[in-house]
């Protein structure tokens, strides 16, 4: 018997056949204790239990399935081993599969980092014999092979020191080609007065550790909150970042914070140090009389004598964003399909997906109406958006919080949501195997 958690789960007829065959909702009572009960039958049946909370909703071809359950679970990073690493509440896991042999896999955790006392908070990454993950304040590293699934020793090493604290605090991290770590920094508050903390900076680690963050060389200028990190198929960077709130410009519609400003889809190719316009300038998502994209001078800034809607539609000044998204859907995590498995089945998407992207919202809080809560899909054609925009996991109950979503080697994609406090899978045009831990 395969025996999986009880979870809402809006599905197909055909998922809610799969699931069913795999016995969700073997036990049906709900009174008082059921969770324990559950646990002790389940105990006795030899199988495992893990409560889950949270709705979504994956549409054929493609299908939706609890992968692992882990509280508060944010940061996600594929080793060169093809396990998944990731961080949540200040410890790393190792995330892994083991074939059954029936039909049926096995899904591991192992925490092998143990950080006490560092408040790691999201960034977790792998590269050259080490893991790193961020603090508010600090980037640190501990050895690792990839693959052996063991505890680390508490032999923490202390990167990147003295990041600026408050306001923001994610630090998103990600090695360029040449083995220079980049790191994030949002804004200390909902517009600050000029640009100097909202940047991404990049630090080269050869010679003595730590680096003072500050003797990091400012890479791109300008981004508010760009938490999410990728590179797509030519190897060029590119980041999800997150706009400001409570937008009201008398002179072209008062207030228009439901649509506006525009979350931003961002490309890095540009020289070292160009500005992506935060805080002076905005891009508009859904504003009458206007193209997605188009740009603005921020309230405060509009009559300061230089930094006027003319200042901002110059790309000398300010580089606007490759895709205009949706107002305040709070984009947490990126990733570009590279083809993974494509042709091998098994689940895998298909290789006519190759080079788009896919972006985890985290939803809205600045919006009348909740918006977000899902993973996006933006299909590109030769390297460009096509400018359409698809809901590859979604929920109308907007209680789903999508944080980060990254494909492992198999070419399934995996998500992790903090406050549902779990990962789920997407398969490609089959249900994946069902999940059985004994």
């Amino acid at each position: 018997m395969v025996l999986e958690p009880r979870i809402k789960c809006r599905c197909s007829s055909r998922q809610k056949e799969v699931y069913r065959a795999q016995v969700y909702h073997t036990f049906e009572y709900s009174g008082p204790n059921y969770k324990m009960i559950k646990f002790v039958l389940l105990l006795l049946l030899g199988l495992t239990y893990t409560p889950a909370e949270g709705a979504w909703t994956v549409d054929p071809p493609y299908y939706g399935q609890y992968y692992a359950g882990m509280g508060g679970v944010r940061g996600l990073w594929v080793d060169p081993s093809g396990d998944l690493l990731a961080e949540a509440r200040g410890h790393v896991h190792v995330v892994y599969e083991e074939d059954n042999g029936d039909g049926t896999i096995a899904v591991r955790q192992v925490e092998i980092i143990t950080a006490a006392g560092l408040n790691l908070n999201h960034g977790v990454t792998f590269h050259d014999g080490h893991i790193y993950a961020s603090s508010a304040v600090r980037v640190f590293r501990w050895p690792y092979t990839p693959g052996s699934r063991t505890v680390v020793p508490d032999l923490s090493e202390i990167v990147v020191n003295n990041i600026p604290s408050g306001g923001h605090d994610t630090r998103s991290m990600i090695f360029d080609p040449q083995g220079r770590l980049i790191v994030t920094v949002g804004s200390g508050g909902n517009v600050d007065q000029n640009s100097n903390r909202a940047r991404i900076r990049r630090c080269t680690l050869a010679g003595q550790l730590p680096i003072q963050f500050e003797d990091c060389e400012v890479y791109i200028d300008g981004l508010r909150n760009e938490v999410g990190l990728a590179y797509d198929l030519n190897g060029v960077l590119h980041g999800v970042g997150n706009g400001a709130d409570q937008l009201n410009r008398p002179d072209i519609g008062g207030d228009i914070h439901n649509g506006n400003p525009a979350e931003e889809f961002n490309r890095f190719d540009r020289p070292t140090g160009q500005h992506y316009g935060y805080p002076y300038c905005f891009s508009t998502h859904n504003l009458a009389g206007y193209p997605k994209g188009e740009q603005f001078a921020w309230p405060s800034f509009l009559n300061d004598g230089i930094h006027d809607d003319a200042w901002c539609r110059n790309v000398n000044n300010n580089q606007p964003p490759l895709i205009a998204m949706p107002a305040h859907t709070a984009p947490l995590g990126l990733d570009f399909y590279k083809g993974q498995n494509c042709d091998g089945g098994n689940g895998a998407f298909p290789c006519s997906v190759t080079g788009d992207a896919f972006v985890a919202l985290h939803g809205s809080w600045n919006s009348d109406i909740p918006v977000g809560y899902k993973v996006a899909w933006y299909p590109f054609s030769n390297g460009e958006p096509t400018g359409e925009e698809k809901d590859m996991v979604y929920d109308p109950d907007t209680s789903f919080r999508a944080v980060n979503a990254v494909f492992n080697n198999n070419g399934h994609l995996l998500v992790s949501a903090d406050g549902n406090g779990f990962i789920i899978k997407v398969t490609y045009g089959m249900p994946a195997k069902p999940i059985r831990n004994d």
